[in-house]
């Protein structure tokens, strides 16, 4: 059991020096912004799981006598520091996120509520009448598919026909437009 947490914790090393260098390039090459600022703040949050993950593996490696005891002598000063760094640059950071970007997340949960409030309640009810390719239709404009044509080729059936399937959703839903179809719920099932 101890040989299993032994690799179970060298791979958590290796995974999460991994991603902490990916999110470190993504922040490095992000534009100046929140998706930056997070990116840091998280291959930062990694970078200390990792260290964390590191010492423990290096304790269990010496009390399993597979690394020379020596080394656990070395491992409380630097690596503590380095621990001690990253938390209070992590939380500062979180911190600084947090009071930076915390309108920006109210103002998008608010368009989210406003958009959402669009949507009739009753329109999703309304929906359980489309039939088997209406449903294939409405799948699809819910993933972004806008387009008549781009409808046509998915679906292999002329732009006309797409074009009289959307009209035939939009009026059994009662809503007005394809970007309001996306916001429709997908609670019922074809009739």
């Amino acid at each position: 059991m101890h040989i299993y947490v032994i690799v179970m914790y060298g791979a958590a090393v290796l995974l999460l020096t991994a991603l902490a260098a990916t999110l470190g390039k993504a922040a490095w090459c992000a534009p100046r912004g929140p998706f930056g600022a997070v990116s840091a703040s998280g291959g930062a949050l990694c970078l200390l799981l990792a260290i964390s993950s590191l010492q423990h593996l290096l304790v269990l490696t010496a009390h399993r006598r597979l690394i020379a005891s020596h080394w656990l002598g070395l491992l409380p000063g630097p690596v503590a520091m380095i621990q001690a760094t990253l938390v209070v640059l992590v939380g500062t950071w979180t911190l600084t996120l947090i009071l930076r970007h915390w309108n920006h997340l109210g103002r998008a949960q608010s368009m989210v509520h406003a958009l959402t409030d669009r949507v009739p309640s009753t329109a999703h009810t309304r929906q359980a009448t489309l039939s088997t390719r209406e449903h294939e239709v409405l799948d699809l404009i819910r993933s972004g598919v806008l387009s008549d044509n781009e409808i046509a080729r998915a679906l292999h059936i002329s732009p006309a026909t797409a074009a009289t399937h959307v009209q035939r959703i939009l009026r059994k839903t009662g809503l007005h437009n394809r970007r309001d179809l996306m916001l429709l719920s997908r609670g019922t099932s074809a009739a």
